[in-house]
């Protein structure tokens, strides 16, 4: 998947605490984790790259470590297949990943990843889900065990 043209997103997504291409490689495994095409789902990614790049500023041994882990996976990237990995076709990219996947980098960015994309309301909204019952007051508890409005 092609991601040069994205160069110009992160000129307005402030990443802080990576490179442009280490945020493009962050964006890129990400997309492999939650691997959604909808306009609104790659928006939100890119929101959690953001967020997540956000706690690298203030986290020195984190951040020296996921930006260490990032180039490495560029560099075996670039050695495997002569591209950057954000560069790569997905199937690639899950090749490169599947070597990584026991890591605790990458089992730390899983869990960041999804607690973070699908805790966004624009994501619920896309997926179906109706949301948090307790925003009307009601909650579960006061409705009754068999009145659940997704099943």
């Amino acid at each position: 998947m092609k991601w040069g043209f994205l160069m110009e997103s992160l000129q307005s997504i402030a990443f802080q605490a990576l490179t442009p291409e280490e945020a493009l490689t962050l964006v890129a495994v990400m997309r492999r984790i939650v691997p959604h095409t909808h306009p609104t789902l790659i928006e939100a990614i890119w929101l959690t790259a953001q967020s997540y790049d956000a706690r690298l500023v203030d986290q020195v041994f984190l951040r020296q470590e996921v930006r260490s882990k990032l180039r490495e996976l560029n560099l075996h990237s670039q050695k495997t297949f002569g591209q950057a990995f954000s560069d790569l076709e997905p199937d690639q990219q899950d090749t490169l990943l599947r070597g990584i996947e026991d890591t605790p980098f990458f089992q730390n960015l899983i869990n960041a990843t999804i607690s973070d994309f699908y805790n966004r309301h624009a994501v619920w909204e896309v997926i179906g889900y109706p949301g948090l019952e307790q925003r009307d007051g009601a909650g579960y508890l006061n409705k009754g065990f068999d009145h659940l409005p997704w099943d």
